[in-house]
């Protein structure tokens, strides 16, 4: 028989041989997925160390001033006030001095912790990293407005001044988006929405402009100017607790709608058409962003005046610790926010003692270097 028509062998290969098998498959790897339990202990650091700092600052808030007052005395008196016994303990005068501090405390983190957050909804919704309520002219809207209100003879009361408050917040921020949207047309843009130095050189246009205004008002008229006082410079100094207690819950409808927006941020940032791609809608979003920044700004307004830089400053040193979600990163925003205001507010009551460097000032020292570093660094795009 010739080898081409042999049979193929089936003996069993010697003992001791190896016969090559089918490949072996391997398993594909499993896919990198980032735990859960990691994004917690991540998130843990990133909101209880605020939340101790705070604690200890608004103590030091209620010790220290043009009296100091030992942290024993201190805690008594924060205690007889949570108990309701503050009337009792306002008979020592080391304990009336701390008691007399707790208004303006409560009120610097009102106001630290919606300005921060509403720089958070206001740089989402513009897509501007310098967003800022202080910034882009909003708070010096809702100051002249608050002043016009009282020139014509309109209660001064908190309501009436938050209500005034909210309709300058609301006409400054379309001046100032009509403004940049014409200056990005003119200077050859595509006619999208306005650039963020744009809506900087806007928002200090409309600044000027309601300051300007706002100081000839008080100046024609001494009456306004005794009512006004209080608003011509961001300051805690004449706080009360019933109007906190007022304003406190529009300040957290407000906190709430950025936090459950918060998850749209991202997308926004990459734009609408691709927002819309992911399924998000924009336009709602962006509406819900910009109502949210106008309670947070008329409402910190109307408790603290013109308070500016701390929704820049916030976000910006936050986004840098890269927290594992962006609604972490708004509740870091509103503690760290209320921190710096409490400290700023401190520091100013200890410089020149006994005399107080206003809140506002403050801020505007801190902020103005950290607005020039960041454009230095061109951390913006111009």
């Amino acid at each position: 028989m010739s080898p081409s028509l042999q049979r193929p062998s089936t003996e069993h290969p010697p003992p001791g041989t190896s016969t090559p098998g089918p490949p072996e498959r391997r398993s594909a790897p499993p896919a990198r997925r980032r735990p859960v339990a990691a994004a917690r202990i991540r998130t843990l650091p990133f909101l209880a160390l605020p939340g101790l700092v705070l604690m200890f600052a608004c103590l030091a808030a209620l010790a220290f001033g043009a009296r100091h007052v030992d942290p024993g005395t201190t805690l008594e008196a924060l205690g007889a006030f949570l108990t309701g016994g503050g009337d009792a303990a306002a008979a020592d005068i080391d304990a009336a001095a701390a008691l007399s501090r707790i208004p303006r405390t409560i009120t610097a983190v009102l106001v630290g912790a919606a300005l921060a957050v509403s720089g958070v909804a206001l740089q989402g919704a513009t897509r501007n990293p310098l967003g800022d309520a202080g910034l882009l002219g909003l708070t010096a809207g809702a100051s002249l407005a608050v002043a016009l209100g009282l020139g014509i003879g309109i209660s001064a009361g908190l309501a009436g001044v938050m209500v005034l408050a909210i309709l300058g917040t609301l006409v400054a921020a379309a001046v100032v988006y009509t403004v940049a949207s014409a200056a990005s047309r003119l200077g050859g843009g595509t006619g999208g929405a306005p650039g963020p130095l744009s809506l900087v050189l806007a928002g200090a246009a409309v600044t000027a402009g309601c300051t300007a205004v706002t100081s000839a008002l008080l100046i024609l008229s001494p009456a306004v100017l005794e009512r006004f006082r209080f608003w011509t410079v961001g300051s805690v100094a004449r706080s009360s607790l019933e109007d906190a207690a007022w304003l406190a819950p529009v300040i957290a409808v407000g906190i709430l709608m950025v936090f459950v927006a918060a998850p749209g941020l991202d997308a926004l940032a990459l734009g609408d058409e691709l927002a819309h791609g992911l399924g998000s809608r924009p336009e709602r979003l962006r509406m819900v962003l910009l109502g949210a920044t106008v309670l947070l700004t008329a409402a910190a307004t109307a408790l603290a005046g013109p308070v500016v830089f701390v929704g820049l400053l916030v976000p910006h040193a936050l986004r840098r610790f890269r927290p594992a979600s962006t609604r972490v990163l708004v509740l870091g925003c509103a503690l760290w926010g209320a921190v710096l205001l409490v400290l700023a507010d401190l520091a100013g009551r200890l410089v020149v003692a006994p005399q107080e460097i206003h809140v506002g000032v403050t801020t505007v020292v801190i902020g103005v270097p950290v607005l020039l570093l960041l454009l230095r660094r061109k951390a913006v795009s111009l």
